[in-house]
């Protein structure tokens, strides 16, 4: 043995062998950072490593076999011990292992105790992301509704940590298909760190390329690509949020895991039937105007969702949108065709839908979002004060996912918890800044805290960022009206009507205040058979000077089975002012009164412009 060993040495086999074993692991460390940032799929490292396990054999029986001499390479046994150089191989090769020993150590030292990310711009959480949609690779290009889906998943498994800031969905996929630099984009959304990837879908077998980017300097933290069975795609889901979230140095007990699975489904073909359901979602919303028809196609597929996955609870959310918007904003208010709904069938569905959530969620968010909207459709509201504490108890708690939030600002400014609405809009807003409805929901709250400075002010920077917008310009004429500006209200009335669609409650207040009083009752009695909605027909009757009209359109409004719910959300559109004696309403005045509101408190509408 001690031969044996001896021989080794003389013939440099260790130190060949130590060299070796040093300098294949840095050569694996490059290969992996490469891999990483250029998203190689796993198989590659798997061969790196293979070759260079195959190399070490190799160069140990090399050694041994053949020595380098001033002549060349020759066999061991071929050169007299006066010849050999081995001493002096030996010690280069000593040399070569020493130096990537010191790199070696180096580099861990570097990765175990040197900074993981670096300090995020002034002002800008490091624990935050943006998930930006994924890219649609498949062959066919016709995969980018399933692209999406993933993606949102993988956003909304992330919002559900409270530790870590997410980006919302609207902010993050106003950059899809654009060349925006990473940089930049970060910079619009507030977030140190960027998530980018692909996704190839060919039948059942599916590859999906993930990556978390530190924005500061573009370096990738992480990288994977995944190729599996699309079976395995929550699986995938799951992995990516863990490892980006472990990455930012996100707590992930089994409590944080357990709220990361609970928002959405393990079905795949539930999952596959509610993004197709949203992609319609987002196309009857693609305008200021809804689309009807396009929502009730997207039902559709949210119905199949729910009848395969009934624990699925978002698609049962997201059912509700075609029915309040028809009982809430009225047929006048919506574009397209297929109103063959009516009032009694739209509550049915919109309890049926809620207690669905309500009943078959995991989530408490969802629960609690879905027992408050329902009340608001139902007949009484002696369970809204407690509910909205629920929520506002929730939101203390690092509240998650700021997503499917439904009617909630609306709510909260109805039954006068402004500063929890401010709090909702504000937390929105940072989540989701380039989302145009946050920014109007924070305008309406300091409309109704009485702030018009304030409101006008934020309208102007929404103007700046949005441009033209029907909701947005609603507000200003809101602002006009409460203000008694008049000539501003006139002006903004004549550039509202350059907008597309019916709007014959804005036609019937322009005319009124343009001194058409004859042409304005004409607008107003056919306003109110296409169920327009009362704010501006109110507005109308009061530039009118007809309060006996007011009254009898209230108590016909308030008489109906969704009339107080559609009051409900007038007052909240109004400034949260009362336009009329609280008397001529007494279903709403009683849900008021359930939910803990001081109706004698409220502020009475008087506008100084209205007519003598």
């Amino acid at each position: 043995m001690s031969n044996l060993l001896s021989e080794l040495k003389r013939r440099n086999v260790i130190r060949a062998g130590a060299a070796y074993i040093v300098i294949a692991w840095v050569i694996a460390q490059v290969f992996d950072l490469l891999a990483d940032n250029f998203g190689a799929p796993d198989w590659v490292m798997k061969v790196v490593l293979s070759f260079l396990a195959v190399g070490f054999v190799v160069a140990l029986l090399l050694s041994w076999a053949y020595e380098l001499t001033p002549d060349g390479v020759k066999k061991s046994e071929d050169v007299p011990a006066d010849e050999s150089i081995a001493p002096r191989t030996g010690n280069k090769l000593t040399v070569i292992a020493t130096v990537g020993l010191v790199i070696a150590l180096a580099f861990i030292a570097w990765d175990k105790l040197g900074p993981q990310t670096s300090q995020p711009t002034a002002g800008i959480e490091n624990k935050s992301v943006a998930v930006l949609p994924f890219a649609d690779l498949s062959q066919g290009q016709d995969q980018e509704w399933f692209a999406d889906g993933l993606t949102e998943e993988i956003l909304n498994a992330l919002a559900r940590l409270p530790e870590l800031k997410v980006t919302a969905r609207t902010s993050s996929f106003e950059f899809k298909n654009t060349n925006i630099d990473v940089s930049e984009i970060a910079s619009r959304l507030g977030v140190a760190h960027i998530v980018e990837g692909s996704v190839r879908r060919i039948g059942d077998d599916l590859r999906v390329t993930a990556q978390l980017i530190r924005a500061q300097d573009g370096f990738h933290l992480w990288s994977q690509t995944y190729d599996r069975k699309s079976e395995a795609l929550f699986d995938v889901q799951e992995d990516i949020a863990e490892n980006i979230a472990s990455t930012l140095d996100v707590v992930l007990d089994d409590e944080a895991r357990n709220r990361m699975l609970a928002f959405g489904t393990r079905d795949v073909s539930a999952f596959l039937a509610y993004v197709e359901g949203r992609k319609l979602y987002e196309d009857a919303h693609a305008r200021d105007l809804i689309k009807p028809v396009t929502l009730k196609e997207a039902n559709v597929y949210f119905e199949r969702a729910m009848d395969i996955d009934p624990t699925f609870s978002v698609p049962a959310i997201m059912h509700t949108d075609r029915y309040a918007h028809f009982l809430l904003e009225g047929p006048a208010q919506i574009v397209g065709d297929g109103h063959e709904l009516d009032i009694e069938s739209v509550q049915a569905a919109l309890q049926r839908d809620f207690s669905h959530a309500i009943r078959n969620s995991p989530d408490d968010e969802i629960r609690i979002i879905a027992s408050i909207n329902r009340e608001l459709f139902a007949p009484k509201w002696d369970r809204m004060s407690f509910l909205v504490d629920e929520f506002e108890e929730l939101m203390s708690q690092g509240s998650a996912s700021l997503v499917h939030r439904l009617w909630m600002h609306e709510i909260l400014l109805a039954v006068q918890r402004l500063d929890l609405s401010g709090q909702l809009a504000e937390e929105q807003l940072e989540r989701d800044p380039i989302s145009a409805t946050a920014w109007e929901d924070l305008i309406d709250q300091k409309t109704a805290l009485r702030n018009f400075d304030d409101a006008r002010r934020l309208v102007d920077e929404a103007r700046q960022r949005f441009g033209a917008r029907r909701p947005l310009s609603e507000r200003e004429i809101s602002l006009a009206v409460l203000m008694g500006d008049r000539p501003r209200l006139v002006e903004l009335l004549e550039n509202f009507e350059s907008f597309s669609g019916d709007y014959g409650d804005m036609q019937a207040l322009h005319a009124g205040v343009s001194g058409n009083h004859a042409l304005a009752r004409q607008l107003i009695d056919e306003a109110i058979a296409r169920q327009s909605s009362p704010v501006y027909l109110i507005w109308t009757m009061f530039e009118l000077g007809d309060v006996d009209a007011v009254a009898e359109y209230v108590r016909a409004l308030d008489a109906k089975p969704s009339g107080a719910t559609v009051l409900a959300m007038a007052f909240s559109s109004a400034g949260s002012a009362i336009w009329y004696n609280p008397d001529d309403a007494p279903n709403f005045g009683a849900r008021l009164r359930e939910a803990g509101v001081d109706i004698q408190s409220l502020p009475r509408g008087e506008w100084p412009g209205a007519a003598e």
